[in-house]
Order: C-alpha cells, then sequence, then structure tokens
C-alpha cells in the first residue's frame, strides 16, 4: 500500500475531506466487517493517533458519510417540494429526485443504502414517534419525505391509507430504480428514463384516488 505523506498542521477542513474520501474507497473495496482505522490512517498519511484527532472509530467514519449523503438527499427533497404548490405530480418529482441524487453520487449511495452493515445503528428499528429534532439525519429525511406525502393526502390527491407505509412503498420503489441502476446496469433493459416514469405511473396508479383527475 502506498502511504501519503503527512500534511503541515493547519489544514484540518482539507484533511477531513480527504479521509472521508478514501474511507469511502475502502469501505467499497474491503466491507464494514474488514475496514481498519490502521488502514485508513496509513492511506492517508496519518498515525492512528492522528487519526482519532478527526474520527474515534469506523463507525464514527461511515457515520459521517452516511450523514453527507442524507443532507444532499434532504436538500433535493426541499428544492422540488418547495416549487410544487400541492402539484398532482409531486411523488414522481421526489422520485425523479431522488434516482437522479443516486446516480450522481453512487459511491455514497453505495455505502448508505447498500453495503451490508453490522453496525447497530443500522440494525436497530427506529423510533419514529421521538420527536424530529432528536432524530438522526437519515430519519430526518425519511419524515421529510412522509411530510410530503401526508400533505398529498390532505389535497386529495393520493387515497387516505397508513401515510408511514405508504411513504416506505415510494421509497422502496425509488431505491430499487437507484440499486438495479448501479449495481446492476446490464439488466436495464428498457431505457432510464421510460424505467423510472413507467414504475411513477404504475405506482400511482395505485395510490390516486379514482375520483382524481389525471394531469
Amino acid at each position: 500500500m502506498v502511504q501519503r505523506r503527512r500534511k503541515p498542521r493547519g489544514l484540518g477542513h482539507e484533511r477531513h475531506g480527504e479521509i472521508l474520501a478514501a474511507a469511502k474507497q475502502l469501505f467499497l473495496k474491503e466491507g464494514y466487517e474488514t475496514f481498519t482505522t490502521r488502514g485508513l490512517a496509513a492511506r492517508v498519511g496519518l498515525s492512528q493517533a492522528g487519526l482519532y484527532v478527526y474520527f474515534k472509530s469506523k463507525e464514527e467514519i461511515l457515520d459521517a458519510v452516511c450523514r453527507t449523503t442524507f443532507e444532499g438527499l434532504v436538500r433535493r427533497f426541499r428544492a422540488v417540494a418547495a416549487g410544487s404548490n400541492d402539484s398532482p405530480d409531486l411523488i414522481g418529482r421526489l422520485i425523479e429526485a431522488y434516482v437522479e441524487f443516486g446516480l450522481e453520487h453512487p459511491e455514497e449511495y453505495q455505502l448508505t443504502f447498500m453495503a451490508g452493515h453490522s453496525a447497530s445503528k443500522f440494525t436497530r428499528r427506529k423510533d419514529m414517534a421521538r420527536p424530529f429534532e432528536q432524530q438522526g439525519i437519515g430519519v430526518q429525511s425519511f419524515l421529510l419525505f412522509r411530510d410530503q406525502v401526508a400533505r398529498m393526502m390532505q389535497a386529495g390527491q393520493l387515497k387516505d391509507h397508513d401515510v408511514t407505509l405508504v411513504t416506505q412503498i415510494i421509497w422502496a420503489t425509488a431505491h430499487g430504480l437507484v440499486s438495479l441502476m448501479i449495481a446492476r446496469p446490464g439488466y436495464l433493459l428498457s431505457g432510464r428514463r421510460a424505467l423510472v416514469k413507467t414504475a411513477i405511473d404504475t405506482l400511482m396508479m395505485g395510490l390516486r384516488p379514482s375520483s382524481a383527475k389525471v394531469t
């Protein structure tokens, strides 16, 4: 392994980003279970003690990668919702934004949503009843998406149903599309745009009230 030469003090912000960039590559190459902070420290030219100035554990490093991903996804959701004005195609636009984000950031998406992790944060059940401010950024992104689904239900654009269940179904559809496009692009027997549009149309056929007008 080629070791990086150490940088002088005073470049903390640059170093932080450098560490995360190297960590993403190692997580994808080695997997969470075999990833070591010692290996990461060598890759970025730090002693293990020096790495601990920035991150205390590999779980903390992975959490930082996932947080960055979710923050970007939340910004994308907010931008779409801000320009929707209760538009009946809001769900479709959110799914499209989700797919675009995942394909623009494939490494981050894989680490956040697709790679197997033994860390407890990925396996323990989420308490959705906790206040929004006390939730992790991942749950917050889901709750923001759920708020838009609830908004459409209240506007009569979606059937009145369990909003959490419906949000999970929509999220699972978007996640399935992104996962297929990243992990198995050879299975894309139809064009990407046609696949996304047809998935949205099919999903909305089941979610839209029979009395709602198709626009």
